[in-house]
């Protein structure tokens, strides 16, 4: 097994494992929850012993009043509140449903995230595995729909940072039309056939037009598509290229 700890030193930042998001935790476990596991990461990355750990956990305020009952004074306005009330009661819903209670106290969740395998008591300190790290689907009663949303999610988390990186080799060019192949991307990418697939059918949305008969087409024979910038910009690349838009 790979932790944070092992890895930690030829690393300046913090160490937050991907497959916390790819394995689905991010998408069932509350605000709170994922709070917490980013604090985890950070006292494993920064710290020697569990004593210190706890020390800087508490001094959190992001994590100030997490796992108390909410009080209306804390929020903005009475449908702040109430907003906050139903998520957190779903989520108390979705445990209970796996035979699990919402934690009351940092002590409670803490003793989740070690059920969970979250995070690993070493005794004198904790760690956060980094691989193989658990899948939520293996640990949770889930329904048809929320199962079809952590396939979504795992496979998002594959495909993202390949069109990430057809993204910004294509705006290298600085051009709209490109007319390439499938080998050709393939050897760009460095991928394979599956994962081209995946790659084009999340592009197809940001082309002018779409190519018909996309994942047909042959691998040696060339494609010409536009790519429509502006869409790519408000929605994939946010600030970094905006001051391109005209």
């Amino acid at each position: 097994m790979q932790t944070i700890r092992d890895i930690r030193q030829s690393n300046e930042g913090v160490v937050i494992p991907s497959s916390y998001t790819a394995n689905g935790w991010s998408s069932v476990l509350s605000h709170e929850m994922n709070v917490l596991f980013q604090a985890f990461c950070y006292v494993t990355t920064k710290y020697e012993t569990k004593a210190e750990m706890e020390a800087a956990l508490k001094g959190f305020k992001a994590l100030e009043g997490t796992f108390t009952a909410p009080v209306k004074k804390q929020f903005k306005s009475e449908e702040d509140y109430n907003g906050y009330v139903n998520l957190l009661n779903r989520f108390k819903a979705f445990l209970s449903r796996s035979n699990y209670e919402y934690p009351t106290s940092l002590e409670e969740a803490v003793a989740l995230f070690e059920k969970w395998g979250l995070i690993i008591d070493k005794g004198d300190v904790w760690d956060v595995p980094v691989y193989p790290f658990p899948d939520a689907a293996d640990l949770f009663q889930l329904n048809e729909a929320e199962t079809l949303a952590l396939a979504h999610v795992k496979l998002e988390a594959l495909v993202h940072p390949i069109f990430s990186r057809l993204i910004m080799m294509l705006h290298e060019r600085d051009e709209n039309s490109f007319t390439l192949s499938k080998a050709e991307l393939k050897s760009m990418l460095n991928t394979n056939d599956e994962m081209l697939a995946e790659v084009l059918i999340k592009l197809t949305p940001y082309m002018e037009k779409a190519v018909e008969g996309i994942l047909e087409i042959p691998e040696d024979e060339s494609m010409t598509f536009t790519v429509v910038w502006e869409r790519v910009y408000e929605d994939f690349l946010g600030e970094q290229f905006s001051k391109n838009v005209q």
